[in-house]
């Protein structure tokens, strides 16, 4: 995604207000849809004008990617929510227990930005540069579950093929439940058995 020039995010109030926008945009995002979306829109519901909108994104397309860009974070790394798995094990988790907080972070990241994962998947069909940043995206829940299986030590399986797989199995999962939508999510039915079918796979 191409980086925006944009004033010194050093300074609180900078931060702040580029916060403020992306919330905005969010909540925009939720009820309206990437394509109904306007920045009128996203102005109005920050209570900003368009000078500001336009000190820190090109238009709803740029804003948009700075969103997905949190959410891959949020969701893919460590940060935001997520583990450091080398911490987790170095402290003598069992791989299990390690496995069932990594997905409960993982499945709740994917609740908190459902419109924007959904926008996602629907903005990479129509958009050629788009589909290639998701695809990015994509791959590093594939490279964590690869990184997973590597500490496992398991044997026997090709770990890039292994991750790809396991990957697609928790994305579809946690898709599914987003289109039932929060109701649909029982964490004491969809943890377990996720995990238990993840820990089969690497032990």
């Amino acid at each position: 995604m191409t980086a925006l020039v944009t004033p010194d995010l050093k300074t609180r109030k900078a931060k702040q207000t580029r916060d403020k926008v992306l919330q905005a945009a969010k909540e925009v995002f939720s009820t309206k849809g990437f394509h109904r979306a306007t920045v009128h829109d996203i102005v109005k519901r920050a209570e900003l004008g368009y000078g500001t909108f336009y000190l820190y994104f090109r238009d709803k397309k740029d804003v948009f990617y700075a969103l997905v860009a949190l959410v891959e974070a949020d969701l893919y790394t460590a940060a935001n929510g997520g583990i450091d798995l080398d911490q987790e094990y170095g402290r003598g988790r069992n791989a299990y227990r390690a496995l069932r907080k990594d997905l409960k972070a993982v499945f709740e990241s994917f609740m908190n930005n459902a419109a924007v994962i959904k926008f996602s998947r629907e903005l990479a069909e129509t958009d050629v540069d788009f589909r290639r940043d998701y695809s990015a995206m994509r791959s590093r829940l594939i490279e964590r579950t690869r990184h997973i299986l590597v500490k496992s030590r398991v044997q026997g399986v090709n770990f890039e093929i292994a991750a790809v797989a396991i990957a697609g199995m928790i994305e579809s999962v946690a898709m599914a439940v987003l289109e039932r939508g929060a109701e649909g999510y029982d964490e004491e039915q969809v943890l377990p058995t996720i995990t238990k079918l993840y820990f089969k796979a690497v032990s």
